[in-house]
């Protein structure tokens, strides 16, 4: 599994998510969830299963579409080097993702390299976002996300 391209896709639907300005409809909340649902239980089926529905249901929704595709260059433009401190925190996350049954289940983060690291942190950053009741609401709770579409920003006019 592509970790980069894993965590830039879900990078990019996060910031999409927070600066769109149109509610996604309740097909689309179903299907953030249902991805965030596959995630949690099996993310080597990213690839197959999970990235081609999520791109379809995006593609779908041209504002969100155009907020992913833009912030997915950017991200890719950045290669492996996404700054941690200015991604949301653990606390910050349980203070934006509203209390509700069953949470999906949080990866253990084992102890192998840096970039497996990000990546588990990101995918549960996601998962959580993603299975809420309205992902773009939750993302906009996300404060920390200001400051990575700053560093975003700044990183491609330096380029």
């Amino acid at each position: 599994m592509e970790t980069t391209n894993l965590n830039n896709t879900l990078l990019a639907l996060l910031l999409a998510l927070r600066d769109s300005e149109i509610p996604l409809s309740d097909t689309e909340q179903s299907d953030l969830s249902q991805a965030a649902e596959q995630l949690s239980a099996n993310p080597k089926a990213w690839e197959i299963l999970i990235e081609p529905r999520l791109l379809v249901m995006i593609q779908a929704n041209e504002p969100l579409n155009q907020r992913f595709q833009a912030a997915k260059s950017q991200l890719d433009n950045l290669g492996d080097t996404i700054p941690l401190n200015l991604l949301p925190s653990e606390a910050e996350l349980e203070q934006a993702v509203p209390k509700q049954k069953p949470q999906p289940i949080t990866r253990a983060i084992p102890q192998v390299s840096s970039s497996d690291l990000r990546s588990n942190e990101i995918t549960n950053m996601a998962i959580k976002v993603l299975a809420t009741p309205n992902p773009s609401e939750t993302a906009k709770k996300l404060s920390s996300f200001e400051q990575f579409q700053q560093f975003l920003n700044q990183n491609l006019a330096q380029k």
